[in-house]
């Protein structure tokens, strides 16, 4: 039975919270060892998959459940760093407008790279620099839910693009650089991925992540990762509530 949205998490700790509300009733492995929780939340059968962190862990574990099963929709959630400069604060949850792999394309002297002289996806040229779009309808309804569900608890619900990177930027003067080449909310490391193998397979996906720290910020004394994890429990409960396709 196909559920009604398979959610993806790097790592288990990111999701723990909504397991807690929502503990899964199986649990399957794949040949790779990966974990696939099943379960129900409210009305809805949610698949629950920990994919390990960064783009590859994240290319195959979707790979890996698509060839089996077919989701009203994918969830990508997880903690992630927020930009300063968007305003926005530590615990404040994000979704992504779009997705970039900034590591894509072909090398300037400037941190944008100009575009690959072919597509990584047929017809969809935007991929050349490695730009995913997400549905900008299904962007506003997760918008719209998550700002009701979280009236109460004063955190801002952001929207806006999101980059994918393969290492962890380290100071707060690469965060601004980063910041003025591409404008992004929050930086992660599987966002890019999931979007491209989404496609692939045509099945809707959406991003929504919860800020940890700021982009930038090494000290981890100054990260919050319980708060963020605890704002994706109520955020994964709230999508329990979106309408498919």
């Amino acid at each position: 039975m196909n559920p009604d949205l398979v959610i993806l998490s790097a790592t288990l700790f990111e999701i723990s919270h909504f397991l807690t509300l929502h503990p899964g009733d199986s649990k399957r492995l794949t040949r790779t060892g990966l974990t696939i929780i099943t379960g129900k939340a409210h009305h809805k059968i949610y698949d629950l998959m920990i994919t390990g962190p960064g783009v590859f862990n994240a290319a195959h574990a979707l790979s890996v459940y698509l060839e089996h099963s077919s989701p009203a929709m994918v969830l990508l959630t997880g903690i992630a760093g927020i930009f300063r400069q968007t305003g926005g604060n530590i615990g404040d949850v994000a979704i992504a407008t779009q997705e970039h792999y900034i590591h894509t394309g072909i090398q300037t002297d400037y941190l944008e790279n100009d575009p690959l002289p072919f597509d990584l996806i047929e017809a969809d040229p935007l991929t050349r620099k490695g730009i995913y779009l997400f549905d900008q309808k299904r962007v506003n309804q997760a918008h719209e839910i998550l700002s009701r569900f979280f009236v109460s608890k004063k955190i801002n619900i952001i929207k806006g693009p999101f980059i994918t990177v393969s290492s962890i930027t380290s100071s707060f003067k690469q965060a601004d650089r980063l910041y003025s080449a591409f404008s992004p909310v929050m930086e992660a490391m599987e966002g890019a991925a999931c979007a491209h193998i989404a496609a692939l397979y045509d099945i809707p996906i959406i991003e929504v992540r919860s800020a940890s720290n700021y982009v930038g910020e090494r000290d981890k004394s100054r990260w919050d990762i319980e708060l963020a994890a605890k704002q994706l429990g109520w955020v994964c409960a709230a999508f329990q509530g979106f309408p498919k396709g």
